[in-house]
């Protein structure tokens, strides 16, 4: 994992998911019933990008790492978008589970999911912290991925 300095959309040696992309996948999950074509599209954008992840400070409530992927409440979190995962620390922060900086990577696609699989744990794909919200889970019992609403 690199430290995060300056975040560049279009920085090639990230290799992150582009805006187009990004944008394709959430129009593939937010319909109400997907074909066996659009998960094809989906699984084709997230496996050959990588995905964006964070290390909260050591004292984080709640928080911790797997081979420095985030976990929370049980489940891996990765983002396909910096906008996604700022989002969601800037919601951590304002729920107190940490206070200052941390350091945002990145891990492939596939080693997310290895890592969900060596440690039996879901993982949760642009969740976003809204009542409802929907996202892509991987399920490494089914080893499928799955779209869902996450209800708090």
């Amino acid at each position: 994992m690199k430290k995060f300095e300056k975040y560049v959309a279009d920085k090639p040696e990230w290799n992150l998911i582009s805006k187009e992309e990004a944008s394709l996948l959430k129009m593939k999950l937010g319909k109400s019933h997907r074909k066996e074509s659009d998960w094809e599209v989906i699984k084709e954008i997230l496996g050959r990008r990588n995905l964006l992840t964070f290390i909260p400070p050591k004292r984080a409530k709640g928080l911790t790492t797997i081979e420095k992927v985030l976990c929370e409440n049980g489940n891996l979190m990765v983002f396909t978008n910096m906008d996604d995962c700022t989002r969601h620390i800037q919601v951590l922060q304002f729920k107190g589970k940490f206070r200052g900086y941390v350091e945002i990577g990145y891990i492939s696609f596939d080693n997310v999911l290895d890592i969900a699989d060596q440690h039996g744990m879901n993982v949760l794909i642009d969740m976003n912290d809204e009542n409802n919200s929907r996202c892509l889970m991987y399920e490494p019992a089914e080893k499928r991925l799955k779209a869902v609403i996450v209800a708090f």
